[in-house]
């Protein structure tokens, strides 16, 4: 029985549904992926994997365009952008029999506030960055937002994710997403941090803190990994 998976975006006018479409007999089952923008359908694709439908599409806004990260192809990475009436393939990956297959992506956003103070007769004003990794839910991140000192929201240009080798699929590793050149249909996709297990029982997102990073004078995040020890040993590995 075919099952419809909805999946939508907070703080985006985007959601999609997912449902699985059967192949021929002995072979895998695909996911199409139907996307819909302001409850309005702009455009469908094939994934050619029966799993990770819904986590292999991520939504997010560079320089007032709307862009998504997908998998239709299980073995690449490629952005669509997506306009108010159709999607289209922007850039990305080309399929590797042995290419690197995503199981999630994650693109991080950050409100902007400006805090003000009084230091001696003087009113002083402070630039606060809170992303939303660091916030208890979506909602929360969306409620800050209310507050007077809220500037703005934007999305971080670059972004991250989850998978593993064609064949290496005992866990997930981590892999850095750079969207800075996303207008001029260049992404660049790097082990920046070697190789990084993450723990299965964690998405993606609640791997990272971004707590006092600064989109220009501060970079410094953490990252959750998984250590492998031998406890007679301490051997790591």
């Amino acid at each position: 029985m075919e099952q419809t998976i909805i999946k939508s975006f907070s703080g985006t006018p985007f959601f999609i549904e997912c449902s699985t479409v059967e192949n021929s007999p002995g072979t895998w089952a695909s996911t199409k992926i139907a996307i819909f923008k302001d409850e309005i359908f702009i455009g469908e694709y094939i994934r050619n994997y029966s799993a990770f439908g819904p986590a292999t599409f991520y939504p997010f806004q560079i320089d007032n365009e709307w862009y998504a990260l997908y998998s239709a192809e299980y073995t690449t990475t490629r952005v669509m952008k997506l306009h108010d009436d159709r999607i289209e393939d922007w850039c990305g990956e080309a399929p590797l029999v042995y290419g690197f297959c995503p199981t999630e992506f994650y693109v991080p956003r950050y409100n902007y506030n400006k805090l003000s103070y009084e230091q001696g007769e003087k009113l002083r004003t402070l630039d606060s960055y809170i992303a939303d990794c660091d916030m208890k839910s979506d909602s929360d991140f969306l409620n800050a937002q209310k507050f007077s000192e809220f500037v703005s929201t934007h999305y971080c240009d670059f972004g991250l994710l989850s998978g593993c080798v064609w064949g290496d699929d005992t866990s997930w590793k981590l892999r850095y997403i750079d969207l800075s050149k996303i207008s001029d249909k260049i992404i660049d996709i790097t082990e920046k941090f070697g190789y990084w297990e993450l723990p299965s029982s964690l998405k993606l997102k609640d791997c990272i803190n971004m707590n006092g990073w600064e989109p220009k004078n501060h970079n410094w995040i953490e990252l959750t990994r998984v250590e492998h020890i031998n406890l007679k040993t301490g051997e790591r590995c």
